[in-house]
């Protein structure tokens, strides 16, 4: 699956200021390997992402929702956001 654009919201809004933003993103067809991956969300899609902003990722594959907490890792790589591997909250 792809990345979805709709599915990736602020939960923070820190507009005019330097602090980390919060977002989140939920899949229910894409494992943390996908989600994960160095490709996976397309930056041209997104605005407002930082490097060391914080993603909590909900997946709900496979009946389980889990819940990872990671950071931005890089944005200049663009159209790619990378983001680190996080801590998993089963």
């Amino acid at each position: 699956m792809a990345f979805d654009p709709e599915n990736f919201v602020p939960l923070s809004g820190m507009a005019n200021s330097d602090a980390v933003r919060m977002w989140s993103y939920t899949t229910a067809v894409d494992d943390n390997a996908t989600v994960q991956g160095a490709t996976y969300f397309d930056h041209s899609e997104v605005s407002g992402v930082v490097q060391v902003d914080d993603v909590i990722l909900y997946r709900s594959t496979d009946e389980t929702r889990l819940c990872n907490f990671t950071a931005v890792d890089n944005t200049a790589g663009a159209p790619d956001i990378t983001i680190s591997a996080g801590v998993e909250i089963p």
